[in-house]
């Protein structure tokens, strides 16, 4: 991109030693934050997983800086945020981006190398890789279990567990737990589609909306306690 030329040939001046070291290559792309330089494995075999540093250089666009060219001054680095994180106590965690961290450059030129350079050394790199056995695949499952387990002390289900089976509908996800009549109830969550299925001790219970977590940790709630006639109100047949 001609905007950030001049910018990059001062980059690969300044850090091509450094991205050699650490194994890393270059790509570019417009994204809604403006002109993002990303960095992916230096090797040209093809990634399907898309492994790449946690680093991101952020030029602000012409559209904003009325500017001929890119500057330093108003670019920023972006630390993305895509660790692993359990889901409670089930031994399940799930993996995606959770947002970034975003840093200011120093105005000094050597200061701003400096922290560029340290934060490629100390921010992770990032390995796309196939699902394991014990990861969640399902965000609005995910979702759903956070605020489930966010809601106040008394309503909350204890024992909220994780169950996965292979159908002939694909990969289902579930939650699972025992309302207080010692009902097991599970609320489904396939790979696709918009509605969940609700079963309580294997009976079809209605479908429910997977795209409002806070909807479904109230007819959660509902069930856990008994109230199915509240449930309802959250539910579709």
């Amino acid at each position: 991109m001609r905007y950030i030329r001049n910018r990059m040939i001062e980059f690969r001046d300044r850090m091509e030693p450094v991205l050699k070291e650490l194994n890393l290559r270059t790509r570019t792309q417009t994204n809604e934050a403006g002109i993002e330089v990303y960095f992916v494995s230096r090797s040209r075999k093809v990634d399907p997983f898309l492994s790449h540093s946690s680093v991101s250089i952020f030029f602000e666009d012409r559209e904003e800086t009325g500017l001929v060219e890119a500057s330093w001054e108003r670019a920023y680095l972006a630390v993305e945020q895509h660790e692993p994180r359990p889901l409670g106590d089930t031994g399940w965690f799930h993996r995606r981006w959770w947002g970034s961290v975003y840093l200011d450059l120093p105005a000094d030129p050597e200061e701003m190398w400096q922290f560029i350079e340290r934060n490629f050394r100390e921010q992770p790199f990032i390995f796309m890789e196939p699902v394991p056995p014990m990861e969640i695949e399902n965000e609005h499952l995910v979702d759903a279990f956070y605020a489930i387990d966010r809601v106040r002390k008394d309503d909350r289900i204890e024992e909220l567990n994780i169950d996965r089976l292979s159908t002939d509908e694909g990969v289902v996800e579930s939650l699972v737990f025992e309302d207080v009549n010692g009902r097991e109830v599970r609320l489904e969550f396939h790979r696709t589609g918009e509605k969940g299925r609700a079963f309580i001790d294997g009976e079809p219970a209605g479908t429910f909306d997977v795209y409002s977590e806070k909807r479904v940790a109230s007819l959660a709630s509902a069930l856990y306690t008994g109230h199915d006639a509240y449930a309802e109100y959250f539910l579709r047949k």
